[in-house]
């Protein structure tokens, strides 16, 4: 969620780095974007609505000059609506600023600045108009940044530039953003992406640290102004992750992907999540917090646990946990699971816990995230970049990742024996080649052109299924812009089939052959009403044929592996519906990668 990048460098190349490091930054999604750069006569800042190609194609028809000096943003909008004027950077008197978060007292600090002019909706600029409140005071840029944010409320972080003056400033608080170095230049970025290109070298902003760049030098500073030490951290990832490999779209390569990335994770934690998680068996309860397709994810580890572990799991969206008022026992664990690490929703029910003292575990894809950092426990996901904005092989990770979490609790709750646990390992590599196989099969694709042309679909299905069919559901209204619900297939009688009319396409899965007839059953009840139906199952016989128009059959695989073999073709079948549509997949509108906001 929205996209930050700073430069300053020996070099006047300032035009080339940030447009470059924005276009990497375009999955966190984002409806404009701008870039201000320090030039002899101040400070130049041009902006536009839409994609960044259009700021770039600005830049060249103003013949707009390199600078050793600038920074750019690409904004998801918050507080005011998409526009040219409320795109960052945001300028007031000597401060001009980017930002990613929410500034929540923003109302308070512009009674406080007696009402200031400004010109945009944003609470944005009201932070550049406090800094620069401070700045008219004291002259001291890091003064002014610190006393600033003493008086900030919410997330930030802020890339900082005053007039005249050949340094670039950088503070965050519940807000990704790093600091990266070269020879002879120096960067800030909100994720490494941006800057794979030019180094892979770089530092993790520590909260209410203030970071102050040249060409030459990073320093840090608490907020008494004593210098802080920093680690260097390097990055294992390659430019070459961020091509499309020949794909149409990230989505579809992404897809490609997920038989060998789903492998890893299984073999990298299967033996060893007692190692990661010591006492594991002590926990008389498990919490799941997520949001979005995480959540799903939860969902799946929740049947597969409580089946086959019988140890209670709850799972509650991050964004109301805490205004639960939840009740929390010294024996709960509590699992967060999000793939960016950077979700405010999540980190904030962690926050919770930890004041409890609840030992957690952060589930997530990004090495150093601010989940990472603030849970007891880490277990990473091995789906490496995922640049599409719509998970696909994040989701399937982090599901592979939880049912191997499910197989050691059964283990030592003696729910399975050892041989049960070897032998269900011994089948990753037979379960890869049917993932490999169910991603080249194409039997979505006659359904695909029937859901194509509807506003409306519904998902229905049993038991594992019904979490399954919300994370189905949710990827296709993402990406297609198409309705779509997902219920228990019993519940459709008690109300929802009053919407089921001719030719309303119902899609059900089932694949557990013991509630297979009564899936059936309910089947059979949205047919009568004239809807399509779309099977995927396990079970495909002649005694369909009444009843299903369009079938979709896959492997009967062990229970920890089928949700992960399911959700291939449905995924699909959603990327399918969206290309038909002409919609924009990599990037749906409204939406963002990393959700850092509340």
């Amino acid at each position: 969620m929205c996209g930050i990048v700073g430069y300053v460098s020996h070099r006047q190349d300032s035009n080339s780095f940030l447009i470059n490091g924005l276009k990497h930054l375009e999955y966190r999604g984002y409806d404009s974007s701008g870039i201000a750069i320090l030039q002899k006569e101040g400070i130049a800042v041009y902006k536009s609505r839409g994609k960044v190609s259009q700021l770039e194609q600005l830049l060249k028809n103003h013949q707009v000059s390199s600078s050793s000096i600038a920074i750019a943003h690409t904004r998801w909008a918050t507080h005011g609506i998409p526009s040219q004027t409320n795109a960052h950077p945001h300028r007031f008197g000597n401060v001009t600023l980017v930002h990613n978060g929410i500034i929540e007292n923003y109302l308070e600090l512009i009674k406080f600045l007696d009402h200031p002019k400004l010109n945009s909706e944003t609470d944005s600029e009201v932070a550049a108009a406090l800094i620069n409140h401070f700045y008219q005071q004291t002259h001291q840029p890091e003064q002014a940044i610190l006393q600033a944010i003493k008086m900030i409320q919410g997330s930030f972080a802020f890339g900082i530039l005053f007039e005249h003056n050949p340094k670039l400033y950088a503070i965050r608080r519940s807000s990704p953003l790093i600091l990266a170095i070269n020879q002879g230049e120096n960067y800030i970025a909100s994720d490494i992406p941006a800057i794979l290109d030019y180094t892979k070298d770089y530092i993790i902003l520590p909260e209410d640290t203030l970071a102050i760049l040249t060409a030459d030098q990073i320093n840090l500073f608490d907020q008494n102004l004593n210098p802080v030490t920093y680690q260097v951290e390097h990055s294992t990832l390659s430019k070459e992750t961020m091509q499309k490999d020949g794909y149409e779209h990230f989505m579809l390569k992404e897809i490609h992907e997920e038989p060998t990335v789903v492998k890893n994770t299984l073999l990298h934690h299967y033996h060893s999540i007692l190692e990661n998680i010591p006492n594991l068996q002590t926990y008389q309860r498990i919490i799941i917090v997520a949001c979005g397709s995480a959540m799903y994810a939860g969902m799946i580890a929740k049947s597969l646990i409580e089946t086959t572990a019988r140890i209670p799991v709850i799972v509650d969206v991050a964004s109301e946990f805490r205004y639960k008022n939840p009740i929390l026992f010294p024996t709960d664990l509590l699992i967060a699971i999000s793939q960016s690490g950077e979700t405010a929703d999540t980190l904030a029910a962690v926050e919770l816990a930890n004041q409890h003292n609840i030992t957690t575990v952060g589930i997530v894809n990004v090495v150093g995230s601010s989940l990472s950092r603030i849970c007891t426990h880490v277990l990473y996901t091995l789906a490496g970049p995922e640049i599409s904005v719509a998970t696909t092989k994040a989701y399937t990770c982090q599901v592979a990742l939880l049912s191997a979490f499910a197989l050691n609790l059964a283990k030592i709750h003696h729910q399975i024996d050892e041989e049960m646990f070897q032998a269900i390992y011994n089948q990753i590599d037979t379960f890869e080649k049917h993932m490999q196989m169910m991603v080249q099969d194409t039997q979505y694709i006659k359904p695909a052109k029937l859901i194509s042309r509807h506003q409306n679909v519904f998902f229905i299905g049993r038991g594992i299924d019904d979490a399954l069919t919300k994370e189905a559901s949710l990827k296709l209204k993402e990406i297609s812009y198409i309705h779509a619900e997902a219920y228990p297939a019993g519940e459709l009688k008690h109300g929802t089939i009053s919407l089921i009319e001719k030719d309303t396409p119902v899609i059900a899965i089932s694949t557990n052959p013991a509630l297979f007839e009564k899936t059936l059953s309910n089947i059979k009840e949205v047919k009568a009403r004239g809807a399509t139906v779309i099977l995927l199952s396990t079970t495909i016989n002649d005694k369909l044929k009444e009843v299903v128009d369009y079938t979709i059959e896959i492997t009967k695989e062990s229970i920890f592996f089928q949700p992960i073999l399911s959700i291939i073709p449905l995924q699909l079948l959603a990327y399918q519906v969206a290309n038909l549509r002409g919609c924009e997949i990599d990037q749906p509108r409204n939406l963002a990668k990393s959700v850092t906001v509340e």
